[in-house]
């Protein structure tokens, strides 16, 4: 027995079975080399060895409780900052908004994105583009639109409802991807977003102003008033007069307290040279929606394929490509 040994009684003889007592022999526990294997016992009786690399890990330092939920954001919370993007940006693709707000985990996006419907918040829309393909985006209903304002930390941002253009939807949607790229930029840098305004907003203050012109001093004046809201608007005018609108202006303030702003533009293959070069030399930041608008920056920048020596995809600027 384990522990124990067997003693004879007292004159008895060993070959003969009779009673017996039981001495308690205190167990002392064997040091590291006594643990190493005895080549001539059975392998029945031999302790199992343990491991060096388990002996000499350190122990793992677990999170306690309090920091995990500090770190961890609700499913309320990342419904309401998904219906609050959707409502800012007009319209965004379900993959990007999955990857935004729920750290790229399809089955809790789906779950935050459809309890967000039967809330009558979002509708889902497919859009069909060329090659027999589609994808999914997200628009605010009307009722989804009022909870994001009445939810807002910045009484100026300004929220949509609704697919105003279909044929724009793709474009539209990368708008928010490029958008967020650069809010994730900000932010590691310590800096705070306070509103987001899309070329929507944008021409409409403009537009304002100008017909109040014109209804007071004829089209002479509309247009003057015109160019003049864009330059108090900071909005690039050519030489025509024309106004180029970024597709969204995000306004930030950094660290220190002081403030700044970043002009996001997505180029479509059907961009100008001009037009690009513009928006280049107003500061927007340019983003490419597939790879043929790339080139198009590219060679509107004068920027040459390292391999060919061609105009094309051999950009050195920060330009990203974004398809959808």
């Amino acid at each position: 027995m384990r522990g124990r040994d067997i003693e004879p009684r007292s004159g008895a003889r060993s070959d003969r079975a009779g009673p017996v007592h039981f001495k308690v022999v205190p167990r002392v526990h064997s040091s590291q080399s006594d643990r190493t294997p005895d080549r001539n016992k059975p392998k029945s009786l031999q302790q199992p060895r343990r491991s060096t690399r388990s002996v000499n890990r350190a122990p793992r330092q677990r999170p306690s409780r309090r920091s995990l939920s500090r770190d961890r954001i609700s499913i309320h919370q990342r419904k309401r900052q998904t219906l609050d993007d959707v409502a800012t940006y007009r319209v965004a693709s379900v993959r990007d908004v999955i990857d935004q707000r729920f750290g790229g985990n399809a089955f809790a996006g789906r779950k935050g994105i459809d309890a967000l419907k039967k809330e009558g918040l979002l509708h889902e829309h497919t859009i069909r583009v060329k090659g027999n393909k589609s994808f999914k985006v997200l628009s605010a209903t009307e009722k989804g639109r009022r909870i994001a304002w009445g939810n807002r930390e910045n009484k100026n941002q300004r929220y949509w409802s609704g697919l105003v253009k279909p044929s724009e939807v793709r474009h539209d949607a990368t708008v928010y991807r490029a958008a967020r790229s650069e809010i994730d930029k900000l932010e590691k840098s310590g800096s705070r977003v306070k509103r987001v305004q899309l070329d929507y907003e944008l021409k409409s203050q403009v537009s304002k102003i100008s017909e109040r012109a014109r209804q007071k001093d004829g089209d002479e004046a509309a247009f003057d008033a015109k160019i003049e809201a864009a330059k108090q608007m900071s909005l690039p005018v050519d030489e025509a007069g024309k106004i180029h609108y970024p597709d969204a202006r995000i306004e930030y303030e950094r660290e220190q307290g002081s403030h700044g702003r970043v002009d996001v533009e997505v180029t479509s293959d059907s961009y100008r040279s001009g037009s690009i070069q513009a928006k280049m030399s107003a500061g927007f930041k340019l983003y490419a929606n597939g790879g043929s608008a790339q080139r198009r920056i590219s060679s509107a920048l004068g920027i040459k394929d390292s391999k060919n020596g061609s105009p094309g995809g051999g950009a050195n600027r920060d330009e990203e490509l974004f398809e959808l």
